[in-house]
């Protein structure tokens, strides 16, 4: 099992499983709620959102304008009563996301806890995506403020090359990795200002921890996406073996981004 890091900088990790679409999803809600209550996972809310559809035309074949299709999403969440981990089960894909991270094994199982409740009660037939994504804090400790002490240098771009008494308003340094299991992408955003999220990935109901919050000057976010795309019979046994190479990778890709220094602050 790994070793959790007394002072870790993940902040958020999320995992997330694609399958095929359950119209019905509503039907099922009260048979998921019940056994995710009873798995330690009280706090539930139900949303609804809508999403509207432009293609592939506005004009019809009599040339008139056509009304856009508007769908109703519906979005169920089961969090903990701490509110620093929780579920979301969509008609096409089942998430699992937390702000309170341990390690990658603990995470993993409560992952696979939840997603057997909802193959439980619905009997899903495949997948056709498995994702997961970390997003680690880097801030230097106490007085220090040189952040080239904690990242490699190849991510920092110009910025370490730039006078001391200049502030870095934004510093963006991506990279895509093409692997035998899986696609990775890292992303490493250099910021002046509180600690935030990527503007495509938001927590839904939950709080990230204090020490993190207090994040509010020169700091990085370590933003490591790995997924697999791929049709197949849907299989608890077969997405572990999947969520854990992608986790591998991801290992791998922040190990190579981060210092001996950083390492040795954050155990």
């Amino acid at each position: 099992m790994g070793q959790k890091m007394k002072n870790a900088p993940v902040y958020f990790t999320i995992a997330q499983v694609r399958h095929n679409p359950v119209l019905k999803l509503r039907e099922y809600a009260p048979e998921i709620q019940e056994k995710m209550r009873q798995a330690g996972y009280p706090d539930y809310k139900v949303e609804m959102s809508m999403s509207i559809d432009l293609a592939p035309s506005l004009v019809g074949e009599d040339g008139a304008l056509k009304a856009p299709t508007v769908q109703t999403i519906e979005r169920y969440r089961f969090g903990n009563a701490g509110s620093t981990c929780g579920f979301i089960v969509e008609q096409g894909a089942f998430s699992f996301q937390i702000t309170e991270y341990d390690t990658f094994e603990t995470f993993s199982a409560e992952f696979f806890k939840g997603l057997a409740i909802v193959q439980d009660c619905m009997r899903l037939d495949f997948s056709e995506r498995v994702g997961l994504r970390y997003l680690d804090a880097v801030a230097p400790k106490g007085g220090e403020k040189d952040l080239p002490k904690y990242l490699a240098p190849g991510v920092l771009g110009i910025s370490a090359k730039l006078p001391g008494s200049v502030e870095v308003a934004l510093s963006i340094c991506e990279t895509h990795i093409r692997t035998a299991v899986g696609n990775v992408l890292s992303r490493i955003i250099i910021r002046s200002g509180p600690l935030g999220f990527p503007m495509d990935l938001q927590p839904q109901g939950l709080e990230i921890a204090e020490r993190f919050r207090k994040i509010n000057g020169v700091h990085a976010i370590i933003d490591t996406d790995a997924s697999y795309e791929g049709r197949e019979a849907f299989s608890l046994e077969s997405l572990n073996k999947r969520l854990s190479a992608l986790h591998v990778e991801i290992r791998k890709a922040f190990d190579v981004t981060v210092t001996e220094h950083a390492v040795k602050v954050w155990e």
